[in-house]
């Protein structure tokens, strides 16, 4: 049961800036409302009141609202027409699919006090299957221009005032042969509740839903198990809602006991912030190293913290919340380390790369290359040669191969075979050499040796 409130009212008068006070439309249907009330009190200025699909079983509290032009009571509990004669106003009545009886019929008169009502709507309810129910409300009513939204024609209206007096007889029969308390039924009275009673109710509660009756109590009990089911539904859901969202709305993840398992292909590993850490990953000082630092939290326990480092990626998992990185570069999972700041509380993994550069001021391995004037220079010197300094270039590679022949290295350097002459393998040179001709040779390797190389 939803009782009507001034909170509902205002909720319901937002097209109005929520005034109550000057309210002339109101819209309160599915609501669970049981009873009128409040409504005469709060809002007396009412033109349009729509409150179909409520478990309303009498019309009441009514009176008050004298500016009431529109009504539109259908698919409720009502089983009689009564406390509208105050409503001068009114125009148009709904009551449709309600429980308006044949002997309800008897109530139709109090209608006459509503000078200005020329439209209603009876249809859906067991009086309208009384075979003399139109003619007599015609008859009962002549201001109606409309009746379950047919018009009244002026010729239907006079055969309807004509007939009334048989048809009305023939209702007092049907009801006296049913045993039906005529004096009772045509009594109209504010004090005496038509609601339908709570043991009728839990009567109806204990039934198999296929055996229950269409009455009044059988829709107030359906709509209480409804309520009740929809109740514990939305609980439920508010129940899931807590376990995967948080308070201000951000999706929870559930907490992992570890690092899951990695796919083959670690191209296809996806970069996470679960935990929303604040962190920074770029290159150490020396540009050797990948270092990641982690905002987890000054106070936060580091058994709480666990760190998986691979060749391509990284893994941080805080509280069972995985932030998961992919590496710019190849680096050295055995080399690395993870240290927290003891003022901070940071953590800082730094990650060896796998290819390292030279470090500034760091000694160069040796390197020798034939000059242009056949000598061989070397990072620490000079063998031969009239043009110190001076490195042979790709241009003239194979004019000097060819210009020099096959030439003996032996003496000269120290490894034949990684020794580099011009940006090429000297062993490569001997393998590709060109056949004996005469030429000059310039290539000198001893300053008293007047012969040739051997080729």
């Amino acid at each position: 049961m939803a009782p009507i409130t001034l909170d509902m009212i205002r909720r319901r008068a937002e097209h109005n800036e929520g005034m109550v006070g000057n309210l002339e439309e109101i819209a309160l249907h599915q609501q669970e409302i049981e009873k009128i009330e409040a409504l005469g009190q709060i809002c007396r200025h009412l033109k349009i009141l729509y409150m179909q699909n409520n478990l309303i079983s009498k019309l009441q509290n009514l009176h008050r609202l004298k500016e009431l032009e529109y009504l539109n009571m259908a698919l409720n509990n009502v089983t009689k027409i009564e406390n509208l004669q105050r409503c001068e106003s009114l125009q148009k009545l709904d009551l449709t699919m309600n429980f308006i009886t044949k002997a309800s019929l008897l109530t139709v008169h109090t209608l006459d006090a509503c000078p200005k009502l020329d439209d209603l709507y009876l249809m859906g309810n067991p009086c309208a299957d009384f075979g003399g129910y139109r003619a007599f409300v015609i008859g009962t009513l002549p201001q109606l221009r409309r009746l379950d939204g047919k018009d009244v024609t002026p010729s239907e209206r006079i055969l309807s005032k004509q007939e009334l007096p048989r048809v009305t007889e023939r209702l007092m029969k049907e009801l006296a042969a049913d045993g039906v308390n005529i004096e009772e039924a045509s009594r109209v009275s504010d004090a005496r509740d038509l609601g339908p009673d709570e043991d009728d109710i839990a009567e109806v509660l204990a039934m198999p839903e296929d055996e229950r009756p269409w009455t009044a109590a059988t829709r107030v009990a359906e709509q209480r198990e409804f309520a009740k089911q929809r109740d514990a539904n939305e609980e439920s859901k508010r129940e899931h809602n807590k376990r995967l969202f948080n308070p201000d709305g951000t999706k929870k993840h559930a907490r992992r006991e570890g690092f899951p398992d990695l796919p083959d292909d670690l191209d296809d590993v996806k970069q996470c912030n679960e935990p929303g850490l604040t962190f920074r990953l770029d290159d150490g000082d020396d540009g050797n190293d990948v270092v990641l630092d982690c905002h987890v939290g000054k106070y936060m326990d580091t058994s709480l913290i666990d760190v998986d480092v691979q060749t391509r990626l990284v893994r941080v998992l805080v509280k069972g919340k995985m932030l998961c990185l992919v590496l710019p570069e190849e680096v050295k999972p055995d080399a690395s380390t993870a240290q927290r700041s003891k003022v901070t509380g940071a953590l800082v993994v730094t990650m060896p790369k796998a290819f390292r550069k030279p470090k500034r001021g760091e000694e160069k391995k040796d390197e020798y290359v034939v000059d242009g004037g056949g000598g061989v220079e070397g990072s620490k010197g000079q063998v031969g040669g009239s043009n110190p300094g001076k490195g042979i270039d790709a241009k003239n590679k194979k004019s000097l191969i060819k210009e020099l022949g096959g030439v003996s290295i032996r003496g000269i350097v120290r490894d034949a075979h990684v020794a580099d002459i011009g940006g090429f393998t000297i062993a490569e040179s001997v393998k590709t050499a060109a056949p004996a001709t005469p030429a000059v040779v310039t290539a000198v390797l001893d300053s008293d040796d007047d012969e040739p190389p051997p080729l």
